[in-house]
């Protein structure tokens, strides 16, 4: 019996060492589940590279979002977006489904509406493409970063390394999966927390002004041109519930959702005023030949102004000329010098959205010219339907560096000059466009008015009419009772005969009545005179 129970006991210990052995591969296994259904952020960027290998190789994976992409039939897969591209990829019962559009090739990217009610997809529109992407979990996220890695491809600029970390970690989280090498990994500073140039411009609630402007006086700002810019920037995981409508026409928007635009110049920003007044007549008011500034232009004592038409150029930017003489005061200076203005309309600008031109200006004929150059930036932004932003930022810039006491010399030449030309617009700006709402409210009261002096009138001549009418009764009456009063005689007489005539009408219907009466008597008198004779 001894030796039995040796046996069993060593088959049980066996069994529960067994045991334990697949309970623990159990536990390793789902311990490993979640790596293999959550990817690191080094597994993601090895696949974007595996799957897009016509991309260069300095491209590196910024994000990815799965979403849909809306073909014959919905194409489920996931979007890809590094510095430069916009990627897609589909692979449904192993038909795959390549997508790569160039970020510099979109001409419009635009919130839109599965079956146009539910709020969750975006169009990208190429010149000659149409893609429309549905399906998104955050969209509203999504166009915040696909917009801004747009607009910093269309102006040409290039995410710092910090800065493209930063997005990386904020989509990923800290721990990436990277090993030793990844060489080009930086690590991004505790309180880097933007985005580049883009900022979310604040909602404008005063109803009481015309012009709201910010209190903060100019700055020359002494920051290096590849630092970001210092003003209040957007973090992209904490402001998801921020209003980023940028091309719908929503309430939302209208009552001021603000718009990323580009950062000011390395300079002095000028204007930073909210005007009563919609951005594409805004534009229209700064940059046509419109009636403001053409006396604008006369009251700086701008002469000979030739306007060059818009063109576009190879990089889809709009561009023009202007050349106009200038009066100078200096007495080291001509007394008129020559501009050059060229200004270049970004592509990234927007009808009815925003508008971004920087206006080079050449000055000829004035000392040291050779040296520099200066740039003047003008961003109007959307705030409402008809309230817009108007942001100008001006910077200095040298072709070659002079010697100290020049350079002092054209700047304070420069700003002076500047603080007084910007100082006058703005000031020529307020007044006229108080004088325009005044004289059109002007208009409209006195449009009122005549109508309701119309309607007066017209009252009034009925009334006329009226009086007219009751008068001309009473006369009528009038005349009848004396006419009749002058000849009682001769109406006498007339009633006489009009009754003699009326009796001998009378009578005669009577006499023929009495024959006809008297027939029926003696037909009667026949028939019966021969029933009698006659009967049945």
């Amino acid at each position: 019996m001894r030796p039995d129970s040796s046996v069993d006991s060593d088959s049980d210990l066996n069994l529960e060492r067994g045991e334990r052995q697949e309970w623990l591969q159990r536990q390793w296994s789902l311990e490993e589940v979640p790596a293999v259904l959550s990817p690191t952020y080094k597994q993601r960027n090895e696949d974007f590279r595996k799957l897009f290998k016509q991309l260069p190789d300095t491209e590196r994976l910024i994000v990815d979002y799965s979403c849909a992409l809306q073909r014959d039939i919905l194409l489920q897969g996931r979007l890809y977006l590094s510095e430069n591209w916009i990627c897609f990829y589909s692979n449904i019962f192993r038909w795959e489904t390549l997508l790569v559009v160039q970020l510099k090739d979109i001409c419009t990217m635009t919130k839109e509406k599965t079956a146009r009610l539910i709020p969750n997809a975006i169009q990208l529109c190429t010149n000659n493409e149409k893609h429309f992407f549905t399906s998104f979990g955050a969209r509203d996220r999504t166009y915040m970063m696909m917009f801004r890695l747009w607009q910093n491809a269309l102006l040409e600029k290039p995410l710092c390394p910090k800065e493209l970390w930063h997005f990386v970690h904020q989509c990923y989280g800290n721990e990436l999966g990277l090993t030793s090498d990844d060489e080009d990994y930086v690590q991004p500073d505790e309180d880097f927390n933007t985005m580049g140039y883009c900022e979310e411009l604040p909602v404008e609630e005063s109803n009481e002004a015309n012009i709201e402007t910010n209190t903060t006086p100019a700055k020359n700002t002494t920051q290096p041109a590849h630092t970001p810019h210092a003003a209040t920037l957007l973090d992209l995981n904490d402001n998801e519930d921020l209003p980023t409508e940028l091309s719908d026409s929503s309430e939302t928007h209208d009552e001021g959702a603000g718009a990323a635009v580009p950062e000011d110049l390395n300079g002095k920003q000028y204007l930073n005023n909210v005007y009563r007044l919609g951005v594409d007549k805004m534009y229209d008011l700064l940059f046509s030949e419109s009636d403001f500034m053409r006396d604008f232009l006369e009251r700086r004592r701008f002469s000979d102004v030739v306007h060059r038409p818009w063109r576009r150029d190879p990089d889809g930017n709009q561009t023009r000329e202007l050349m106009y003489s200038i009066a100078l005061n200096n007495p080291l200076a001509p007394r008129t010098a020559t501009v050059t203005e060229t200004q270049t309309l970004y592509k990234a600008s927007q009808e009815n959205e925003c508008y971004v031109i920087d206006a080079e200006v050449n000055a000829h004929d004035v000392p040291y010219h050779d040296y520099f150059y200066t740039v003047n930036r003008y961003l109007l932004t959307r705030v409402a339907k008809n309230k817009c932003r108007l942001r100008v930022s001006t910077e200095l810039r040298y072709r070659k560096q002079p010697w100290g006491l020049v350079k002092s010399f054209i700047e304070r030449n420069f700003w002076s000059g500047l603080d007084e030309y910007f100082k006058h617009l703005g000031s020529t700006q307020t007044r006229y466009l108080s004088e325009s709402s005044g004289g059109l409210a002007l208009y409209s009261f006195s449009k009122i008015l005549l109508f309701i002096s119309l309607v007066l009138i017209l009252l009034v001549f009925l009334n006329l009419m009226l009086f007219y009418k009751l008068w001309m009764l009473e006369y009528a009456t009038t005349s009848l009772t004396a006419s009749q009063g002058f000849r009682p005689n001769e109406r006498y007489q007339e009633w006489v005969q009009l009754l003699d005539s009326q009796q001998r009408f009378h009578d005669n219907e009577l006499h023929k009545w009495k024959e006809v009466i008297k027939s029926c008597v003696l037909l009667l008198d026949q028939v019966r005179h021969t029933v009698r004779l006659n009967p049945f």
